[in-house]
């Protein structure tokens, strides 16, 4: 028998010799490879960016936040009409959603639905009231400035920090120095203390990412509009009283959490029959059903992305056995000078693993590209894993062996005498 190392070098001999011939038969298995790591980074990117957001509303929350009843349960007036809306989660539920069992605090958020001035335009953004627990629970951060104070919310103060995308409404790009400048809300005056950041955007129901908000203390908030707001809609004025747009209820133990919420809905189901008035979010529900929701798309994306594989397997089977057919001389000759069946069935099975593991080489490059190139244009994040990359390659060289099997077996079943007799 032929010294595997032979057996190699003759290999990579005869597949030289057809450079053309080799690389087509490569393609399938390249496009194959290459879509296969495509499709697991970024279902992997998409996974990993959706779990982060869901993880940075605070998987350790209940999320309950106000919205407006249905039709049919508020009045509407004439398209002139004045119409008074009132619905909402109120003081009376933080005080009795606290005396539940696992709940440690309740921060609230509300929404003063004023217009923000930027000389003599008016700008649409949120001018939010908030407890002192926002920051921490809403996992923002201060960039620059400071935070709100105890005697800030005592005093009722005109302070306010603002989102950082709300810094780049407002001023110019070249102006960092805003800390300490004021901004005009209608007829009052608010200065600047600090600049919110949230690394994720996170966005609340209702009320949106505080990197788009103006923050004030919610005792200023309820000072200036006594939890009514005026506003118009349309070609009608309204008028609408929010005790709370939204709550941000933590838990003392995420065991428990799932207990937790049903309670929360079943008071607010029964308090606010009526109006049905709220709604609930539970990040550490949402963020199961998503590994759940991604894992099924990954394993059905890398089936799709397998399925171009078996083609390029099959179609590197055919012209495997091609090959056979055409090289039916050089095998008879081999055998006839002392060639094993095993030597010739090993040379077969080799060509086709190098042809398949080179093409899976080149697939994973071109995946990588085509992630990277999804990435610079959508700016959609792709993850690379290892073990994708190690799966593709496995992968590969399998399908050079289960189809290179035949094809080699019936290189080695050639009957010189034969073969070089037709010859």
């Amino acid at each position: 028998m032929m010294l595997v190392r032979d057996l190699f070098k003759l290999s990579l001999h005869n597949l030289l010799l057809h450079k053309v011939r080799s690389i087509l038969t490569s393609l399938g298995v390249i496009f194959g490879v290459g879509s296969v790591i495509a499709m697991l980074a970024i279902s992997e990117g998409a996974k990993q960016s959706a779990l982060a957001q869901i993880e940075a509303m605070g998987i350790d929350k209940i999320i309950l936040f106000s919205k407006r009843p249905p039709v049919d349960g508020r009045s509407e007036g004439s398209d002139n009409a004045s119409v008074m809306e009132r619905y909402g989660l109120n003081e009376r539920d933080v005080n009795n959603i606290l005396k539940m069992d696992n709940v440690e605090r309740i921060t609230g958020v509300f929404d003063a639905r004023k217009k923000v001035l930027k000389g003599l335009d008016r700008t649409d953004i949120k001018l939010v009231g908030c407890d002192y627990e926002f920051l921490q629970d809403s996992l923002g951060r201060v960039d620059k400035g400071r935070w709100f104070t105890p005697a800030d919310f005592k005093n009722n103060a005109y302070v306010c920090v603002i989102g950082r995308n709300v810094k780049r409404k407002l001023f110019s790009i070249g102006n960092t120095d805003i800390v300490g400048s004021t901004i005009r809300v209608e007829d009052m005056v608010f200065r600047i203390i600090g600049i919110i950041d949230n690394e994720y955007g996170t966005q609340y129901p209702e009320v949106g990412s505080q990197n788009d908000m103006i923050l004030i203390p919610m005792t200023t908030a309820r000072a200036l509009c006594k939890d009514y707001t005026f506003y118009r809609e349309g070609r009608n004025h309204k008028i609408t009283r929010i005790e709370y747009d939204l709550f941000l209820v933590k838990v003392n133990d995420t065991s428990y959490i799932d207990n937790t919420s049903k309670r929360v809905a079943g008071y607010l189901e029964k308090t606010h029959s009526d109006t049905k008035d709220w709604g609930m979010v539970v990040p550490l529900e949402l963020l199961k059903q998503m590994e759940q929701t991604q894992n099924i798309f990954t394993i059905v994306m890398g089936s799709i992305a397998g399925i171009s594989l078996v083609v390029g397997g099959i179609g590197i089977m055919n012209i495997m056995l091609a090959s056979v057919y055409e090289r039916r001389k050089e095998i008879g000759t081999r055998r006839a000078l002392g060639a094993q069946k095993s030597d010739i069935l090993l040379q077969f099975l080799i060509e086709t693993v190098f042809l398949t593991s080179t093409g899976g080489v080149l697939g994973i490059m071109l995946g990588v590209g085509i992630g990277r190139t999804i990435t610079y244009y959508t700016e959609m994040p792709t993850i690379y894993s290892a073990w994708s990359i190690a799966l593709a390659l496995a992968i590969s060289s399998i399908t050079g062996v289960i189809f290179g099997t035949y094809p080699a077996y019936k290189a080695a079943q050639q009957n010189p005498i034969t073969v070089l007799r037709a010859e």
